[in-house]
């Protein structure tokens, strides 16, 4: 009986410590981010954890968020399953000068249909797009802006109200974030204005 008490003493003091440990190791790698990123540390806002959630297409953790006035992002964990292994993830949102209606942009999925096309065939074949009001996309998505987001194939993207929200696999890091920006202030750029003011 003592040998058994003595065990699961030892056990849970070692689980304990273990737990510490990676508890301190997530602090370290959560501050390095910071520091390369040069954002800073906030709560979880609730309005940027429902957008996760909604890009990812399913409930999830958002946690370790970083911003400033008008740029945001935070890792984002969920199970597909109650046996599956978390995924982490992590989005990047940038404010909009106003709510635009929803719409999305993501990598050529060959097993969804193509109900949206543009003038850029490359475009077409390197990206697909999800919106439910034609003229809005043709508003937004001009040659101007295909040729500028074809320069980041990889990058998807939504328009979540106010915000543009890009998500991907893998915790964020300075170099997502740098790049997402870099995407995000040249698309902003290329939008022809009177699509702000003709669809808010």
């Amino acid at each position: 009986m003592i040998i058994t008490v003595v065990v699961i003493a030892v056990l849970a003091a070692g689980l304990g410590a273990l737990y510490l440990r990676m508890q301190q190791r997530q602090r370290a790698f959560f501050a390095d981010r910071v520091a390369a990123v040069g954002l800073t540390p906030a709560p979880v806002e609730p309005w940027l954890a429902d957008a996760a959630s909604r890009a990812f297409g399913v409930p999830g953790n958002a946690e370790r968020m970083v911003r400033d006035q008008r740029l945001w992002a935070c890792d984002f964990t969920y199970q597909a399953s109650r046996t599956a292994t978390a995924a982490k993830c992590h989005v990047v949102a940038m404010s909009l000068p106003t709510a635009l209606p929803p719409l999305a942009v993501f990598p050529k999925n060959p097993m969804l249909p193509d109900n949206l096309e543009f003038e850029s065939a490359e475009f077409n074949r390197t990206f697909s797009v999800e919106c439910s009001d034609r003229r809005f996309a043709s508003a937004l998505l001009t040659p101007r802006v295909l040729e500028w987001l074809l320069r980041y194939p990889k990058l998807q993207w939504r328009i979540d109200g106010g915000v543009l929200i890009a998500w991907n696999v893998g915790y964020w890091t300075a170099d997502t974030v740098q790049h997402t920006t870099e995407a995000f202030d040249g698309l902003l750029e290329r939008i022809d204005p009177y699509v702000f003011k003709d669809f808010s």
